[in-house]
């Protein structure tokens, strides 16, 4: 997966496109509404990160990798048309109408983004086992996605991680959309199975809700010596060496061209003959145009809930290709190739900087 900050930039990209006279309304005016949207542009992550508060979400986030996002997509569409009206005096159902359009449009853009440029990341960081057996080879995956957001957002707005200030633009809290889990839950249940009878689903929400605010706010900004601190607690043995892939790196001591910008021959993995020299900004291009496509659609379908035809083209357009490798559905397809970057060289002199 793409890590949290491309994916944020990418639905604030399709923002910038959704003009309100294609929408009739705008989802950037409440600031409260622009957080959910760079919420749900967190897409099934926000569950892989619940690994602390009990019941967990995790299972889903793992299962939504794979399958069920045009059922869930076309769920929200549904709960929507339900709430939309269009009376500028009645506050609280426009917002909550908000709230889910906000929140949806940042899934679509998580799907396409993740489908997309998966391929690449995938090829270029290898896998465990693949091409070697190094220990800390699954962990080059997590360590080039957050090399690519820091050089994707300085590509973009010329912006440091510690300047984006991800966090502070999330919502305060997961108290504060009850609502909005209700109809996220409900999604969830008509696209995923088992999920059905999961009674506790919408607790499992809310701790999942928590969980990733929390990491959020903990991996925000590493300071200088939140490195020195992590080296000398992996030299001693008490955290996995693996501490360093899930936290950005500082901007200077990245040596190599995670963007692609030089347009390298690469290969989808599971798939030799589709090549490409496509960089992240190309993809990342890709990405935006697939989700203002898929979004118009479902706008659409919310104007017209009793209407089967804009839900399966709605469907259809979003697709069921997991989120893996974006070309086939559940299971995820067999990876053959790859030719990764020095990520494993980088790593460790990296490391190396933060002995003392």
């Amino acid at each position: 997966m793409p890590s949290h900050i491309s994916h944020a930039l990418l639905v604030e990209a399709a923002l910038e496109s959704l003009t309100v006279d294609r929408l009739d309304c705008s989802l950037t005016d409440d600031p409260r509404v622009h957080s959910v949207t760079l919420l749900g542009s967190q897409g099934p992550d926000v569950f892989l990160h619940n690994h602390r508060r009990k019941p967990r979400a995790f299972r889903y986030g793992a299962l939504l990798h794979r399958k069920g996002n045009a059922g869930l997509v076309s769920s929200l569409a549904r709960s929507a048309a339900e709430i939309r009206v269009f009376d500028p005096t009645d506050d609280d159902r426009n917002r909550a109408f908000l709230e889910v359009a906000a929140f949806t449009l940042g899934y679509i853009s998580h799907v396409w983004l993740d489908r997309i440029m998966h391929p690449y990341i995938n090829y270029s960081a290898g896998w465990r086992g693949v091409p070697d057996r190094d220990p800390d080879r699954p962990a080059m995956h997590a360590f080039l996605e957050r090399i690519i957001d820091v050089q994707l957002l300085r590509y973009r707005c010329g912006l440091s991680v510690q300047e984006f200030r991800f966090f502070e633009r999330l919502p305060s809290s997961s108290d504060d959309l009850a609502i909005l889990r209700t109809h996220v839950a409900r999604a969830i249940r008509s696209s995923l199975r088992s999920a059905g009878d999961d009674h506790l689903l919408e607790q499992r929400l809310a701790n999942a809700l928590f969980d990733s605010l929390s990491y959020y706010r903990h991996t925000e900004s590493p300071s200088p010596e939140y490195f020195f601190l992590g080296r000398a607690r992996e030299r001693e043995g008490s955290i996995s060496s693996r501490w360093l892939s899930v936290v950005h790196p500082p901007e200077e001591l990245i040596t190599l061209d995670g963007l692609n910008r030089v347009h390298r021959y690469w290969q989808h993995p599971c798939d030799p003959s589709r090549t490409s020299h496509a960089s992240v900004p190309d993809l990342f291009d890709r990405a935006r145009k697939k989700t203002i496509e898929v979004f118009l659609l479902w706008w659409d379908a919310t104007g017209s809930p009793e209407n089967p035809e804009r839900t399966r083209v709605l469907e259809t357009a979003l697709g069921e290709e997991n989120l893996n490798d974006g070309i086939t559905g559940d299971p995820p397809c067999r990876r053959q190739v790859c030719d990764p970057l020095p990520l494993l060289t980088l790593y460790r002199q990296m490391k190396r900087a933060f002995d003392r």
